[in-house]
């Protein structure tokens, strides 16, 4: 989130671009990421999420402060996973900080999320 909210604050530094602000959109992504510990990556959905959460039932779910964003682990035939996968937490920081620099969201991949991802909306 670090990043994302950088080239906000870059883009806003210039008093003229204020009038501007109404364009800009602050990407909010609907899908996960699987990361492998042999280096493979693989996005995932909500329907995969769930079904990881259901098989493994990790004991933690981590919240990163830098990157405001949740995570899990699990273990599988191919090794130890790290998985990154949007929760209200995640979705509630984003808006937050899109009502604060008076700004939109774009959703990539609306149609991969949780259904209760629309709450927040």
């Amino acid at each position: 989130m670090d990043w994302g909210l950088r080239n906000i604050l870059l883009l806003m530094e210039h008093e003229d671009n204020d009038k501007y602000r109404h364009k800009l959109l602050y990407g909010v992504n609907f899908y996960g990421v699987d990361f492998r510990g042999d280096g493979h990556v693989e996005p995932i959905v909500g329907s995969r999420y769930v079904d990881i959460v259901k098989s493994f039932k990790p004991d933690l779910f981590t919240w990163h402060l830098k990157a405001s964003e949740h995570s899990i682990e699990y273990r599988d035939t191919n090794g130890v996973h790290k998985v990154f996968y949007p929760s209200l937490r995640f979705l509630e920081k984003r808006i937050e900080a899109a009502e604060k620099f008076k700004i939109g969201i774009a959703i990539w991949e609306i149609g991969q999320g949780l259904d209760y991802f629309y709450d927040l909306l």
